[in-house]
């Protein structure tokens, strides 16, 4: 047997064809260039991204923005920055239900607080009826100078409390405080609202007597009581000699300044009075629901009635006013004034000079502008 010869295969060209499909062909210059551009714009856009910063300069502000109310006066423009904390708006709703449930629950503006009938009636026979009218909010005739002269007072014999009146709203109680505005708008028309103001304030106060106490507030930008030098801040006693002295304080004052209500109520509820009359020709700025609500708890804590008196330019009262849900959610009663309707006012009533004084004087003439 002759030697076997060895198999001629063609595997191994097929496996370097096999080889060569598995190497994958290589980048042109062309491409690897591209991708190196495409990576170099990517990260550049990406850098100004992240480095841009907000536009603007890192100077504090100087120009703060307000709203500011304008008050048209006789002879001027007053501008008046708004302060007010704008509060959430549940809360507003929660105010403004109570706002309109005590209103709701609130005796009319035309009746008078509930009073001691017997001794009413008793009083009023002996007393002559008031020209003014019959004391109740929104009967009084206010035409020319049609203020009562008489005492207008009711008492009880057995009693320190009385009634007296301020433009016809009627206040029973023995502690009295009297919260006039004498901002510059009281100087409109002549000046005739603040002499009609103190010259029935002159009045309700010579109604007192010593079984009563009083005290003054006149207030504008910020509120001053009525004081003696040597006497702290109190309720002074409704005798002659501390009347006349309060006369003469009320004849000093002058009205000037801007108005600002809260302040005002807040010190006259701190003394713990019966019956306060506030009286203003501002119905801007407004007391906000949450300054109607702290004033009516301060004024359930002392048990204090507030009744209010507003002078206005208008033929009748305003709807739209605070000073009736003031009133109406203080136990007490409503009075619209039209200034026009006041005539050619009285002068402001002199001091009687058989009535005794002291040695005391007010502690300071009252601010001037």
């Amino acid at each position: 047997m002759g030697a076997m010869k060895p198999l001629e295969t063609s595997s191994t060209p097929t496996m370097n064809a096999e080889l060569a499909e598995m190497v994958p062909p290589e980048r042109t210059r062309s491409a690897l260039l591209m991708s190196v551009i495409l990576h170099v714009i990517l990260l550049t856009a990406l850098g100004l991204i992240w480095s841009q910063t907000p536009r603007g300069t890192d100077a504090p502000v100087d120009r703060p923005v307000g709203i500011a109310l304008v008050h048209r006066l006789p002879d001027r423009d007053r501008y008046q920055e708004i302060k007010e904390v704008v509060e959430p708006q549940k809360e507003l709703t929660d105010d403004m239900a109570t706002s309109s449930a005590a209103s709701s629950a609130a005796p009319p503006a035309d009746l008078s607080p509930p009073l001691d009938l017997p001794g009413v009636l008793e009083s009023m026979q002996s007393t002559p009826k008031p020209v003014s009218g019959d004391g109740l909010a929104g009967q009084s005739d206010l035409s020319g100078d049609a203020f009562s002269t008489g005492t207008g007072v009711q008492r009880s014999s057995d009693s320190a409390e009385a009634t007296t009146m301020v433009f016809g709203v009627s206040g029973s109680g023995s502690r009295f405080v009297y919260v006039f505005d004498r901002s510059d708008s009281m100087n409109g028309f002549g000046g005739k609202p603040l002499r009609a103001a103190k010259s029935e304030l002159i009045r309700s106060l010579r109604t007192l007597t010593d079984r009563q106490s009083f005290q003054l507030i006149f207030y504008n930008d910020k509120p001053k009581a009525f004081q003696l030098s040597g006497v702290p801040d109190q309720l002074f006693s409704g005798e002659k000699s501390y009347v006349n002295l309060a006369e003469n304080y009320i004849r000093s004052i002058s009205a000037f300044g801007g108005t600002e209500h809260e302040s005002a109520l807040k010190m006259a509820l701190r003394m713990s009075p019966d019956v306060i009359f506030f009286l203003t020709d501002a119905r801007i700025p407004r007391l906000s629901f949450s300054e109607l609500r702290e004033i009516r708890n301060l004024a359930d804590a002392s048990g204090a009635t507030i009744h209010t008196i507003e002078f206005g330019a208008d033929p009748a009262a305003p709807t739209d006013t605070f000073l009736r849900d003031l009133a109406a959610q203080n136990r007490g009663q409503y009075q619209y004034v039209d200034i026009r309707r006041l005539g050619t006012v009285a002068p402001v009533p002199q001091p009687n000079d058989s009535q005794p004084t002291n040695n005391l004087q007010p502690a300071a003439t009252p601010d001037s502008p």
